[in-house]
């Protein structure tokens, strides 16, 4: 595979970033996961907008234009003959030193990388996905990186690990208020009397929250407007969550992914709901009108 690195295109295999990169050794970096079909990425632009805000949150320096950063997805899919990959775009703050005039100068790090797109299985869409309820672990608000896609993934993989040991595909993390906050890699979406629910990011609940402000979430609450179904951001508690008629949850990869157990209790009909399958239609539509044919 060939991948963008710090400007330069490069054999994956001979890519190196320094063992003195801040984004090894404390994590302090960020990404985006794109999905591209038919050649193009589906929402580039915000995508591109929300690493530069995290970037900017985050102290961490991101040099390349969006222009620039545009080119690099156009051409890494490109290179690699990948018109339907999955791409992450990570950014680190790289290697830091004192500097004695003007004190801490970084150096940061960027790359790009595909690989060939997988797709969740066929019958999680068709007989919607179980997933798990986390009590070990919670989500603090109050953390600087808390609604942002930064490299310190660690806690949300075990969560997916455990998730994935008792036979489940996502795990549903809580705050340490016991709001429900997000999937591991997911935001999370409930229905109630034919109304959509999904918990607020920080800049919506005008408070710290750790939901990431995800793309395809932002397209979901904007189609539900534009087809008359009431959507609103509100805190959820396990209570509402328990006696929701219909869970889905949604990313770049899986886009809308049905939830029909929550462990051993059954959602619904135990099947994808209505309006998790017409969400996931229009949702689909947006993306088939905006891709070149």
């Amino acid at each position: 595979m060939i991948v963008w690195l710090n400007g330069d295109w490069i054999d994956e295999a001979d890519a190196q970033i320094s063992i003195r990169d801040t984004g090894l050794l404390h994590a302090a970096g960020v990404f985006t996961t794109m999905r591209s079909a038919n050649n193009e990425v589906f929402a580039l632009q915000r995508h591109l907008d929300r690493l530069r805000n995290s970037c900017a949150a985050l102290f961490i320096p991101l040099q390349f234009s969006d222009d620039d950063l545009r080119r690099a997805v156009r051409e890494t899919i490109d290179k690699n003959q990948l018109p339907d990959a999955r791409l992450r775009l990570t950014v680190t703050r790289g290697l830091a030193r004192q500097d004695p005039l003007h004190g801490l100068h970084l150096t940061p790090t960027i790359f790009l990388t595909a690989t060939a797109f997988e797709a969740y299985p066929a019958q999680y869409y068709e007989r919607g996905m179980t997933v798990v309820l986390l009590d070990e672990q919670k989500l603090n608000p109050f953390d600087i990186q808390s609604g942002h896609k930064t490299l310190n993934y660690f806690s949300r993989l075990t969560g997916l690990r455990e998730a994935n040991r008792r036979g489940a595909g996502e795990a549903l993390w809580f705050d340490v208020h016991n709001h429900l906050q997000s999937g591991s890699i997911s935001n999370v979406f409930v229905v109630k009397n034919n109304d959509i629910f999904t918990p607020p990011t920080s800049a919506e609940a005008k408070r710290r929250t750790c939901v990431l402000p995800g793309i395809t979430r932002a397209v979901i609450l904007e189609l539900a407007a534009e087809a008359g179904i009431t959507a609103r951001t509100e805190s959820i508690d396990v209570n509402q969550l328990l006696e929701a008629d219909e869970i889905f949850l949604t990313n770049s990869i899986m886009r809308v992914m049905p939830v029909c157990r929550l462990e051993r209790k059954a959602i619904g009909n135990d099947r994808p709901g209505s309006i998790t399958q017409s969400i996931s239609a229009a949702l689909e539509k947006k993306i088939q009108s905006t891709l070149s044919p």
